[in-house]
């Protein structure tokens, strides 16, 4: 009897150990943002997706042994990118010329989405998904006409922080593979979709259009058991 309680302690401690080694994760990421806005319509302006930097660390917290919550704060450069034709007198007697510019338009955010995450058992596969929460550090617009003529005229860069709303919410929405290093370290391949649901720019810009970011994440990262 004794000798049962002791080994039913052992195991009872053993498996605690164990499943207390994998409650908590923390990790560093870093990779890609595809990235565009709905709603930045103007006529004459085509706007799509542009490519931006994403880096940050994550926190994991298991409630069960496939099931977890995770939190991943980054930043994350998000961009827009369009062309536009216009016409360019170098005076007022001169016909006009015209060019066609590329303009982007770049915002830097600070990302946090809290996810619930479920891990498929002895596969390494994943999916999560939850809310986003972004905060603007900045942002601006650039154009480029790609010429040496007029570039006064044609290449800008201004700032448009005050044009847009400091914080933005949506859903995000991943799935992707964990790679076991060993025991307590792990390589994580993730993409996420991060879709806004709230409006980014103020009344007075886009002629009033209500702008919502969209980005996919293409996420790279280095996780271990706390």
């Amino acid at each position: 009897m004794k000798k049962s309680l002791l080994l039913l302690l052992i195991v009872m401690l053993t498996t605690s150990h164990i499943f207390a080694q994998h409650r908590k994760k923390f990790g560093i990421n870093t990779g890609l943002t595809y990235s565009t806005f709905r709603g930045m319509d103007l006529p004459g302006v085509d706007y799509g997706y542009g490519t931006g930097l994403v880096v940050g660390f994550s926190y994991e917290y298991y409630l069960k042994e496939n099931l977890s919550i995770k939190a991943n704060l980054s930043y994350d450069n998000k961009k827009s990118k369009g062309n536009v034709d216009f016409e360019v007198r170098a005076t007022l007697e001169d016909p006009p010329r015209t060019f066609n510019e590329s303009v982007t338009y770049n915002y830097n955010y600070m990302t946090l989405p809290v996810m619930i995450k479920y891990d498929f058992k002895n596969s390494g596969l994943f999916v999560n998904g939850g809310l986003f929460l972004g905060y603007l550090l900045d942002s601006e617009v650039k154009g480029d006409a790609n010429t040496n003529q007029y570039p006064e005229l044609t290449d800008f860069t201004e700032s448009t922080t005050e044009l847009n709303n400091q914080f933005d919410l949506g859903l995000a929405l991943g799935f992707g593979k964990t790679f076991k290093v060993d025991s307590k370290n792990s390589i994580v391949v993730e993409l996420r979709n991060n879709l806004g649901l709230s409006k980014t720019n103020k009344d007075n810009t886009f002629d009033g259009n209500t702008v919502k970011s969209n980005s996919y994440n293409l996420l790279l990262g280095w996780a271990f058991d706390l």
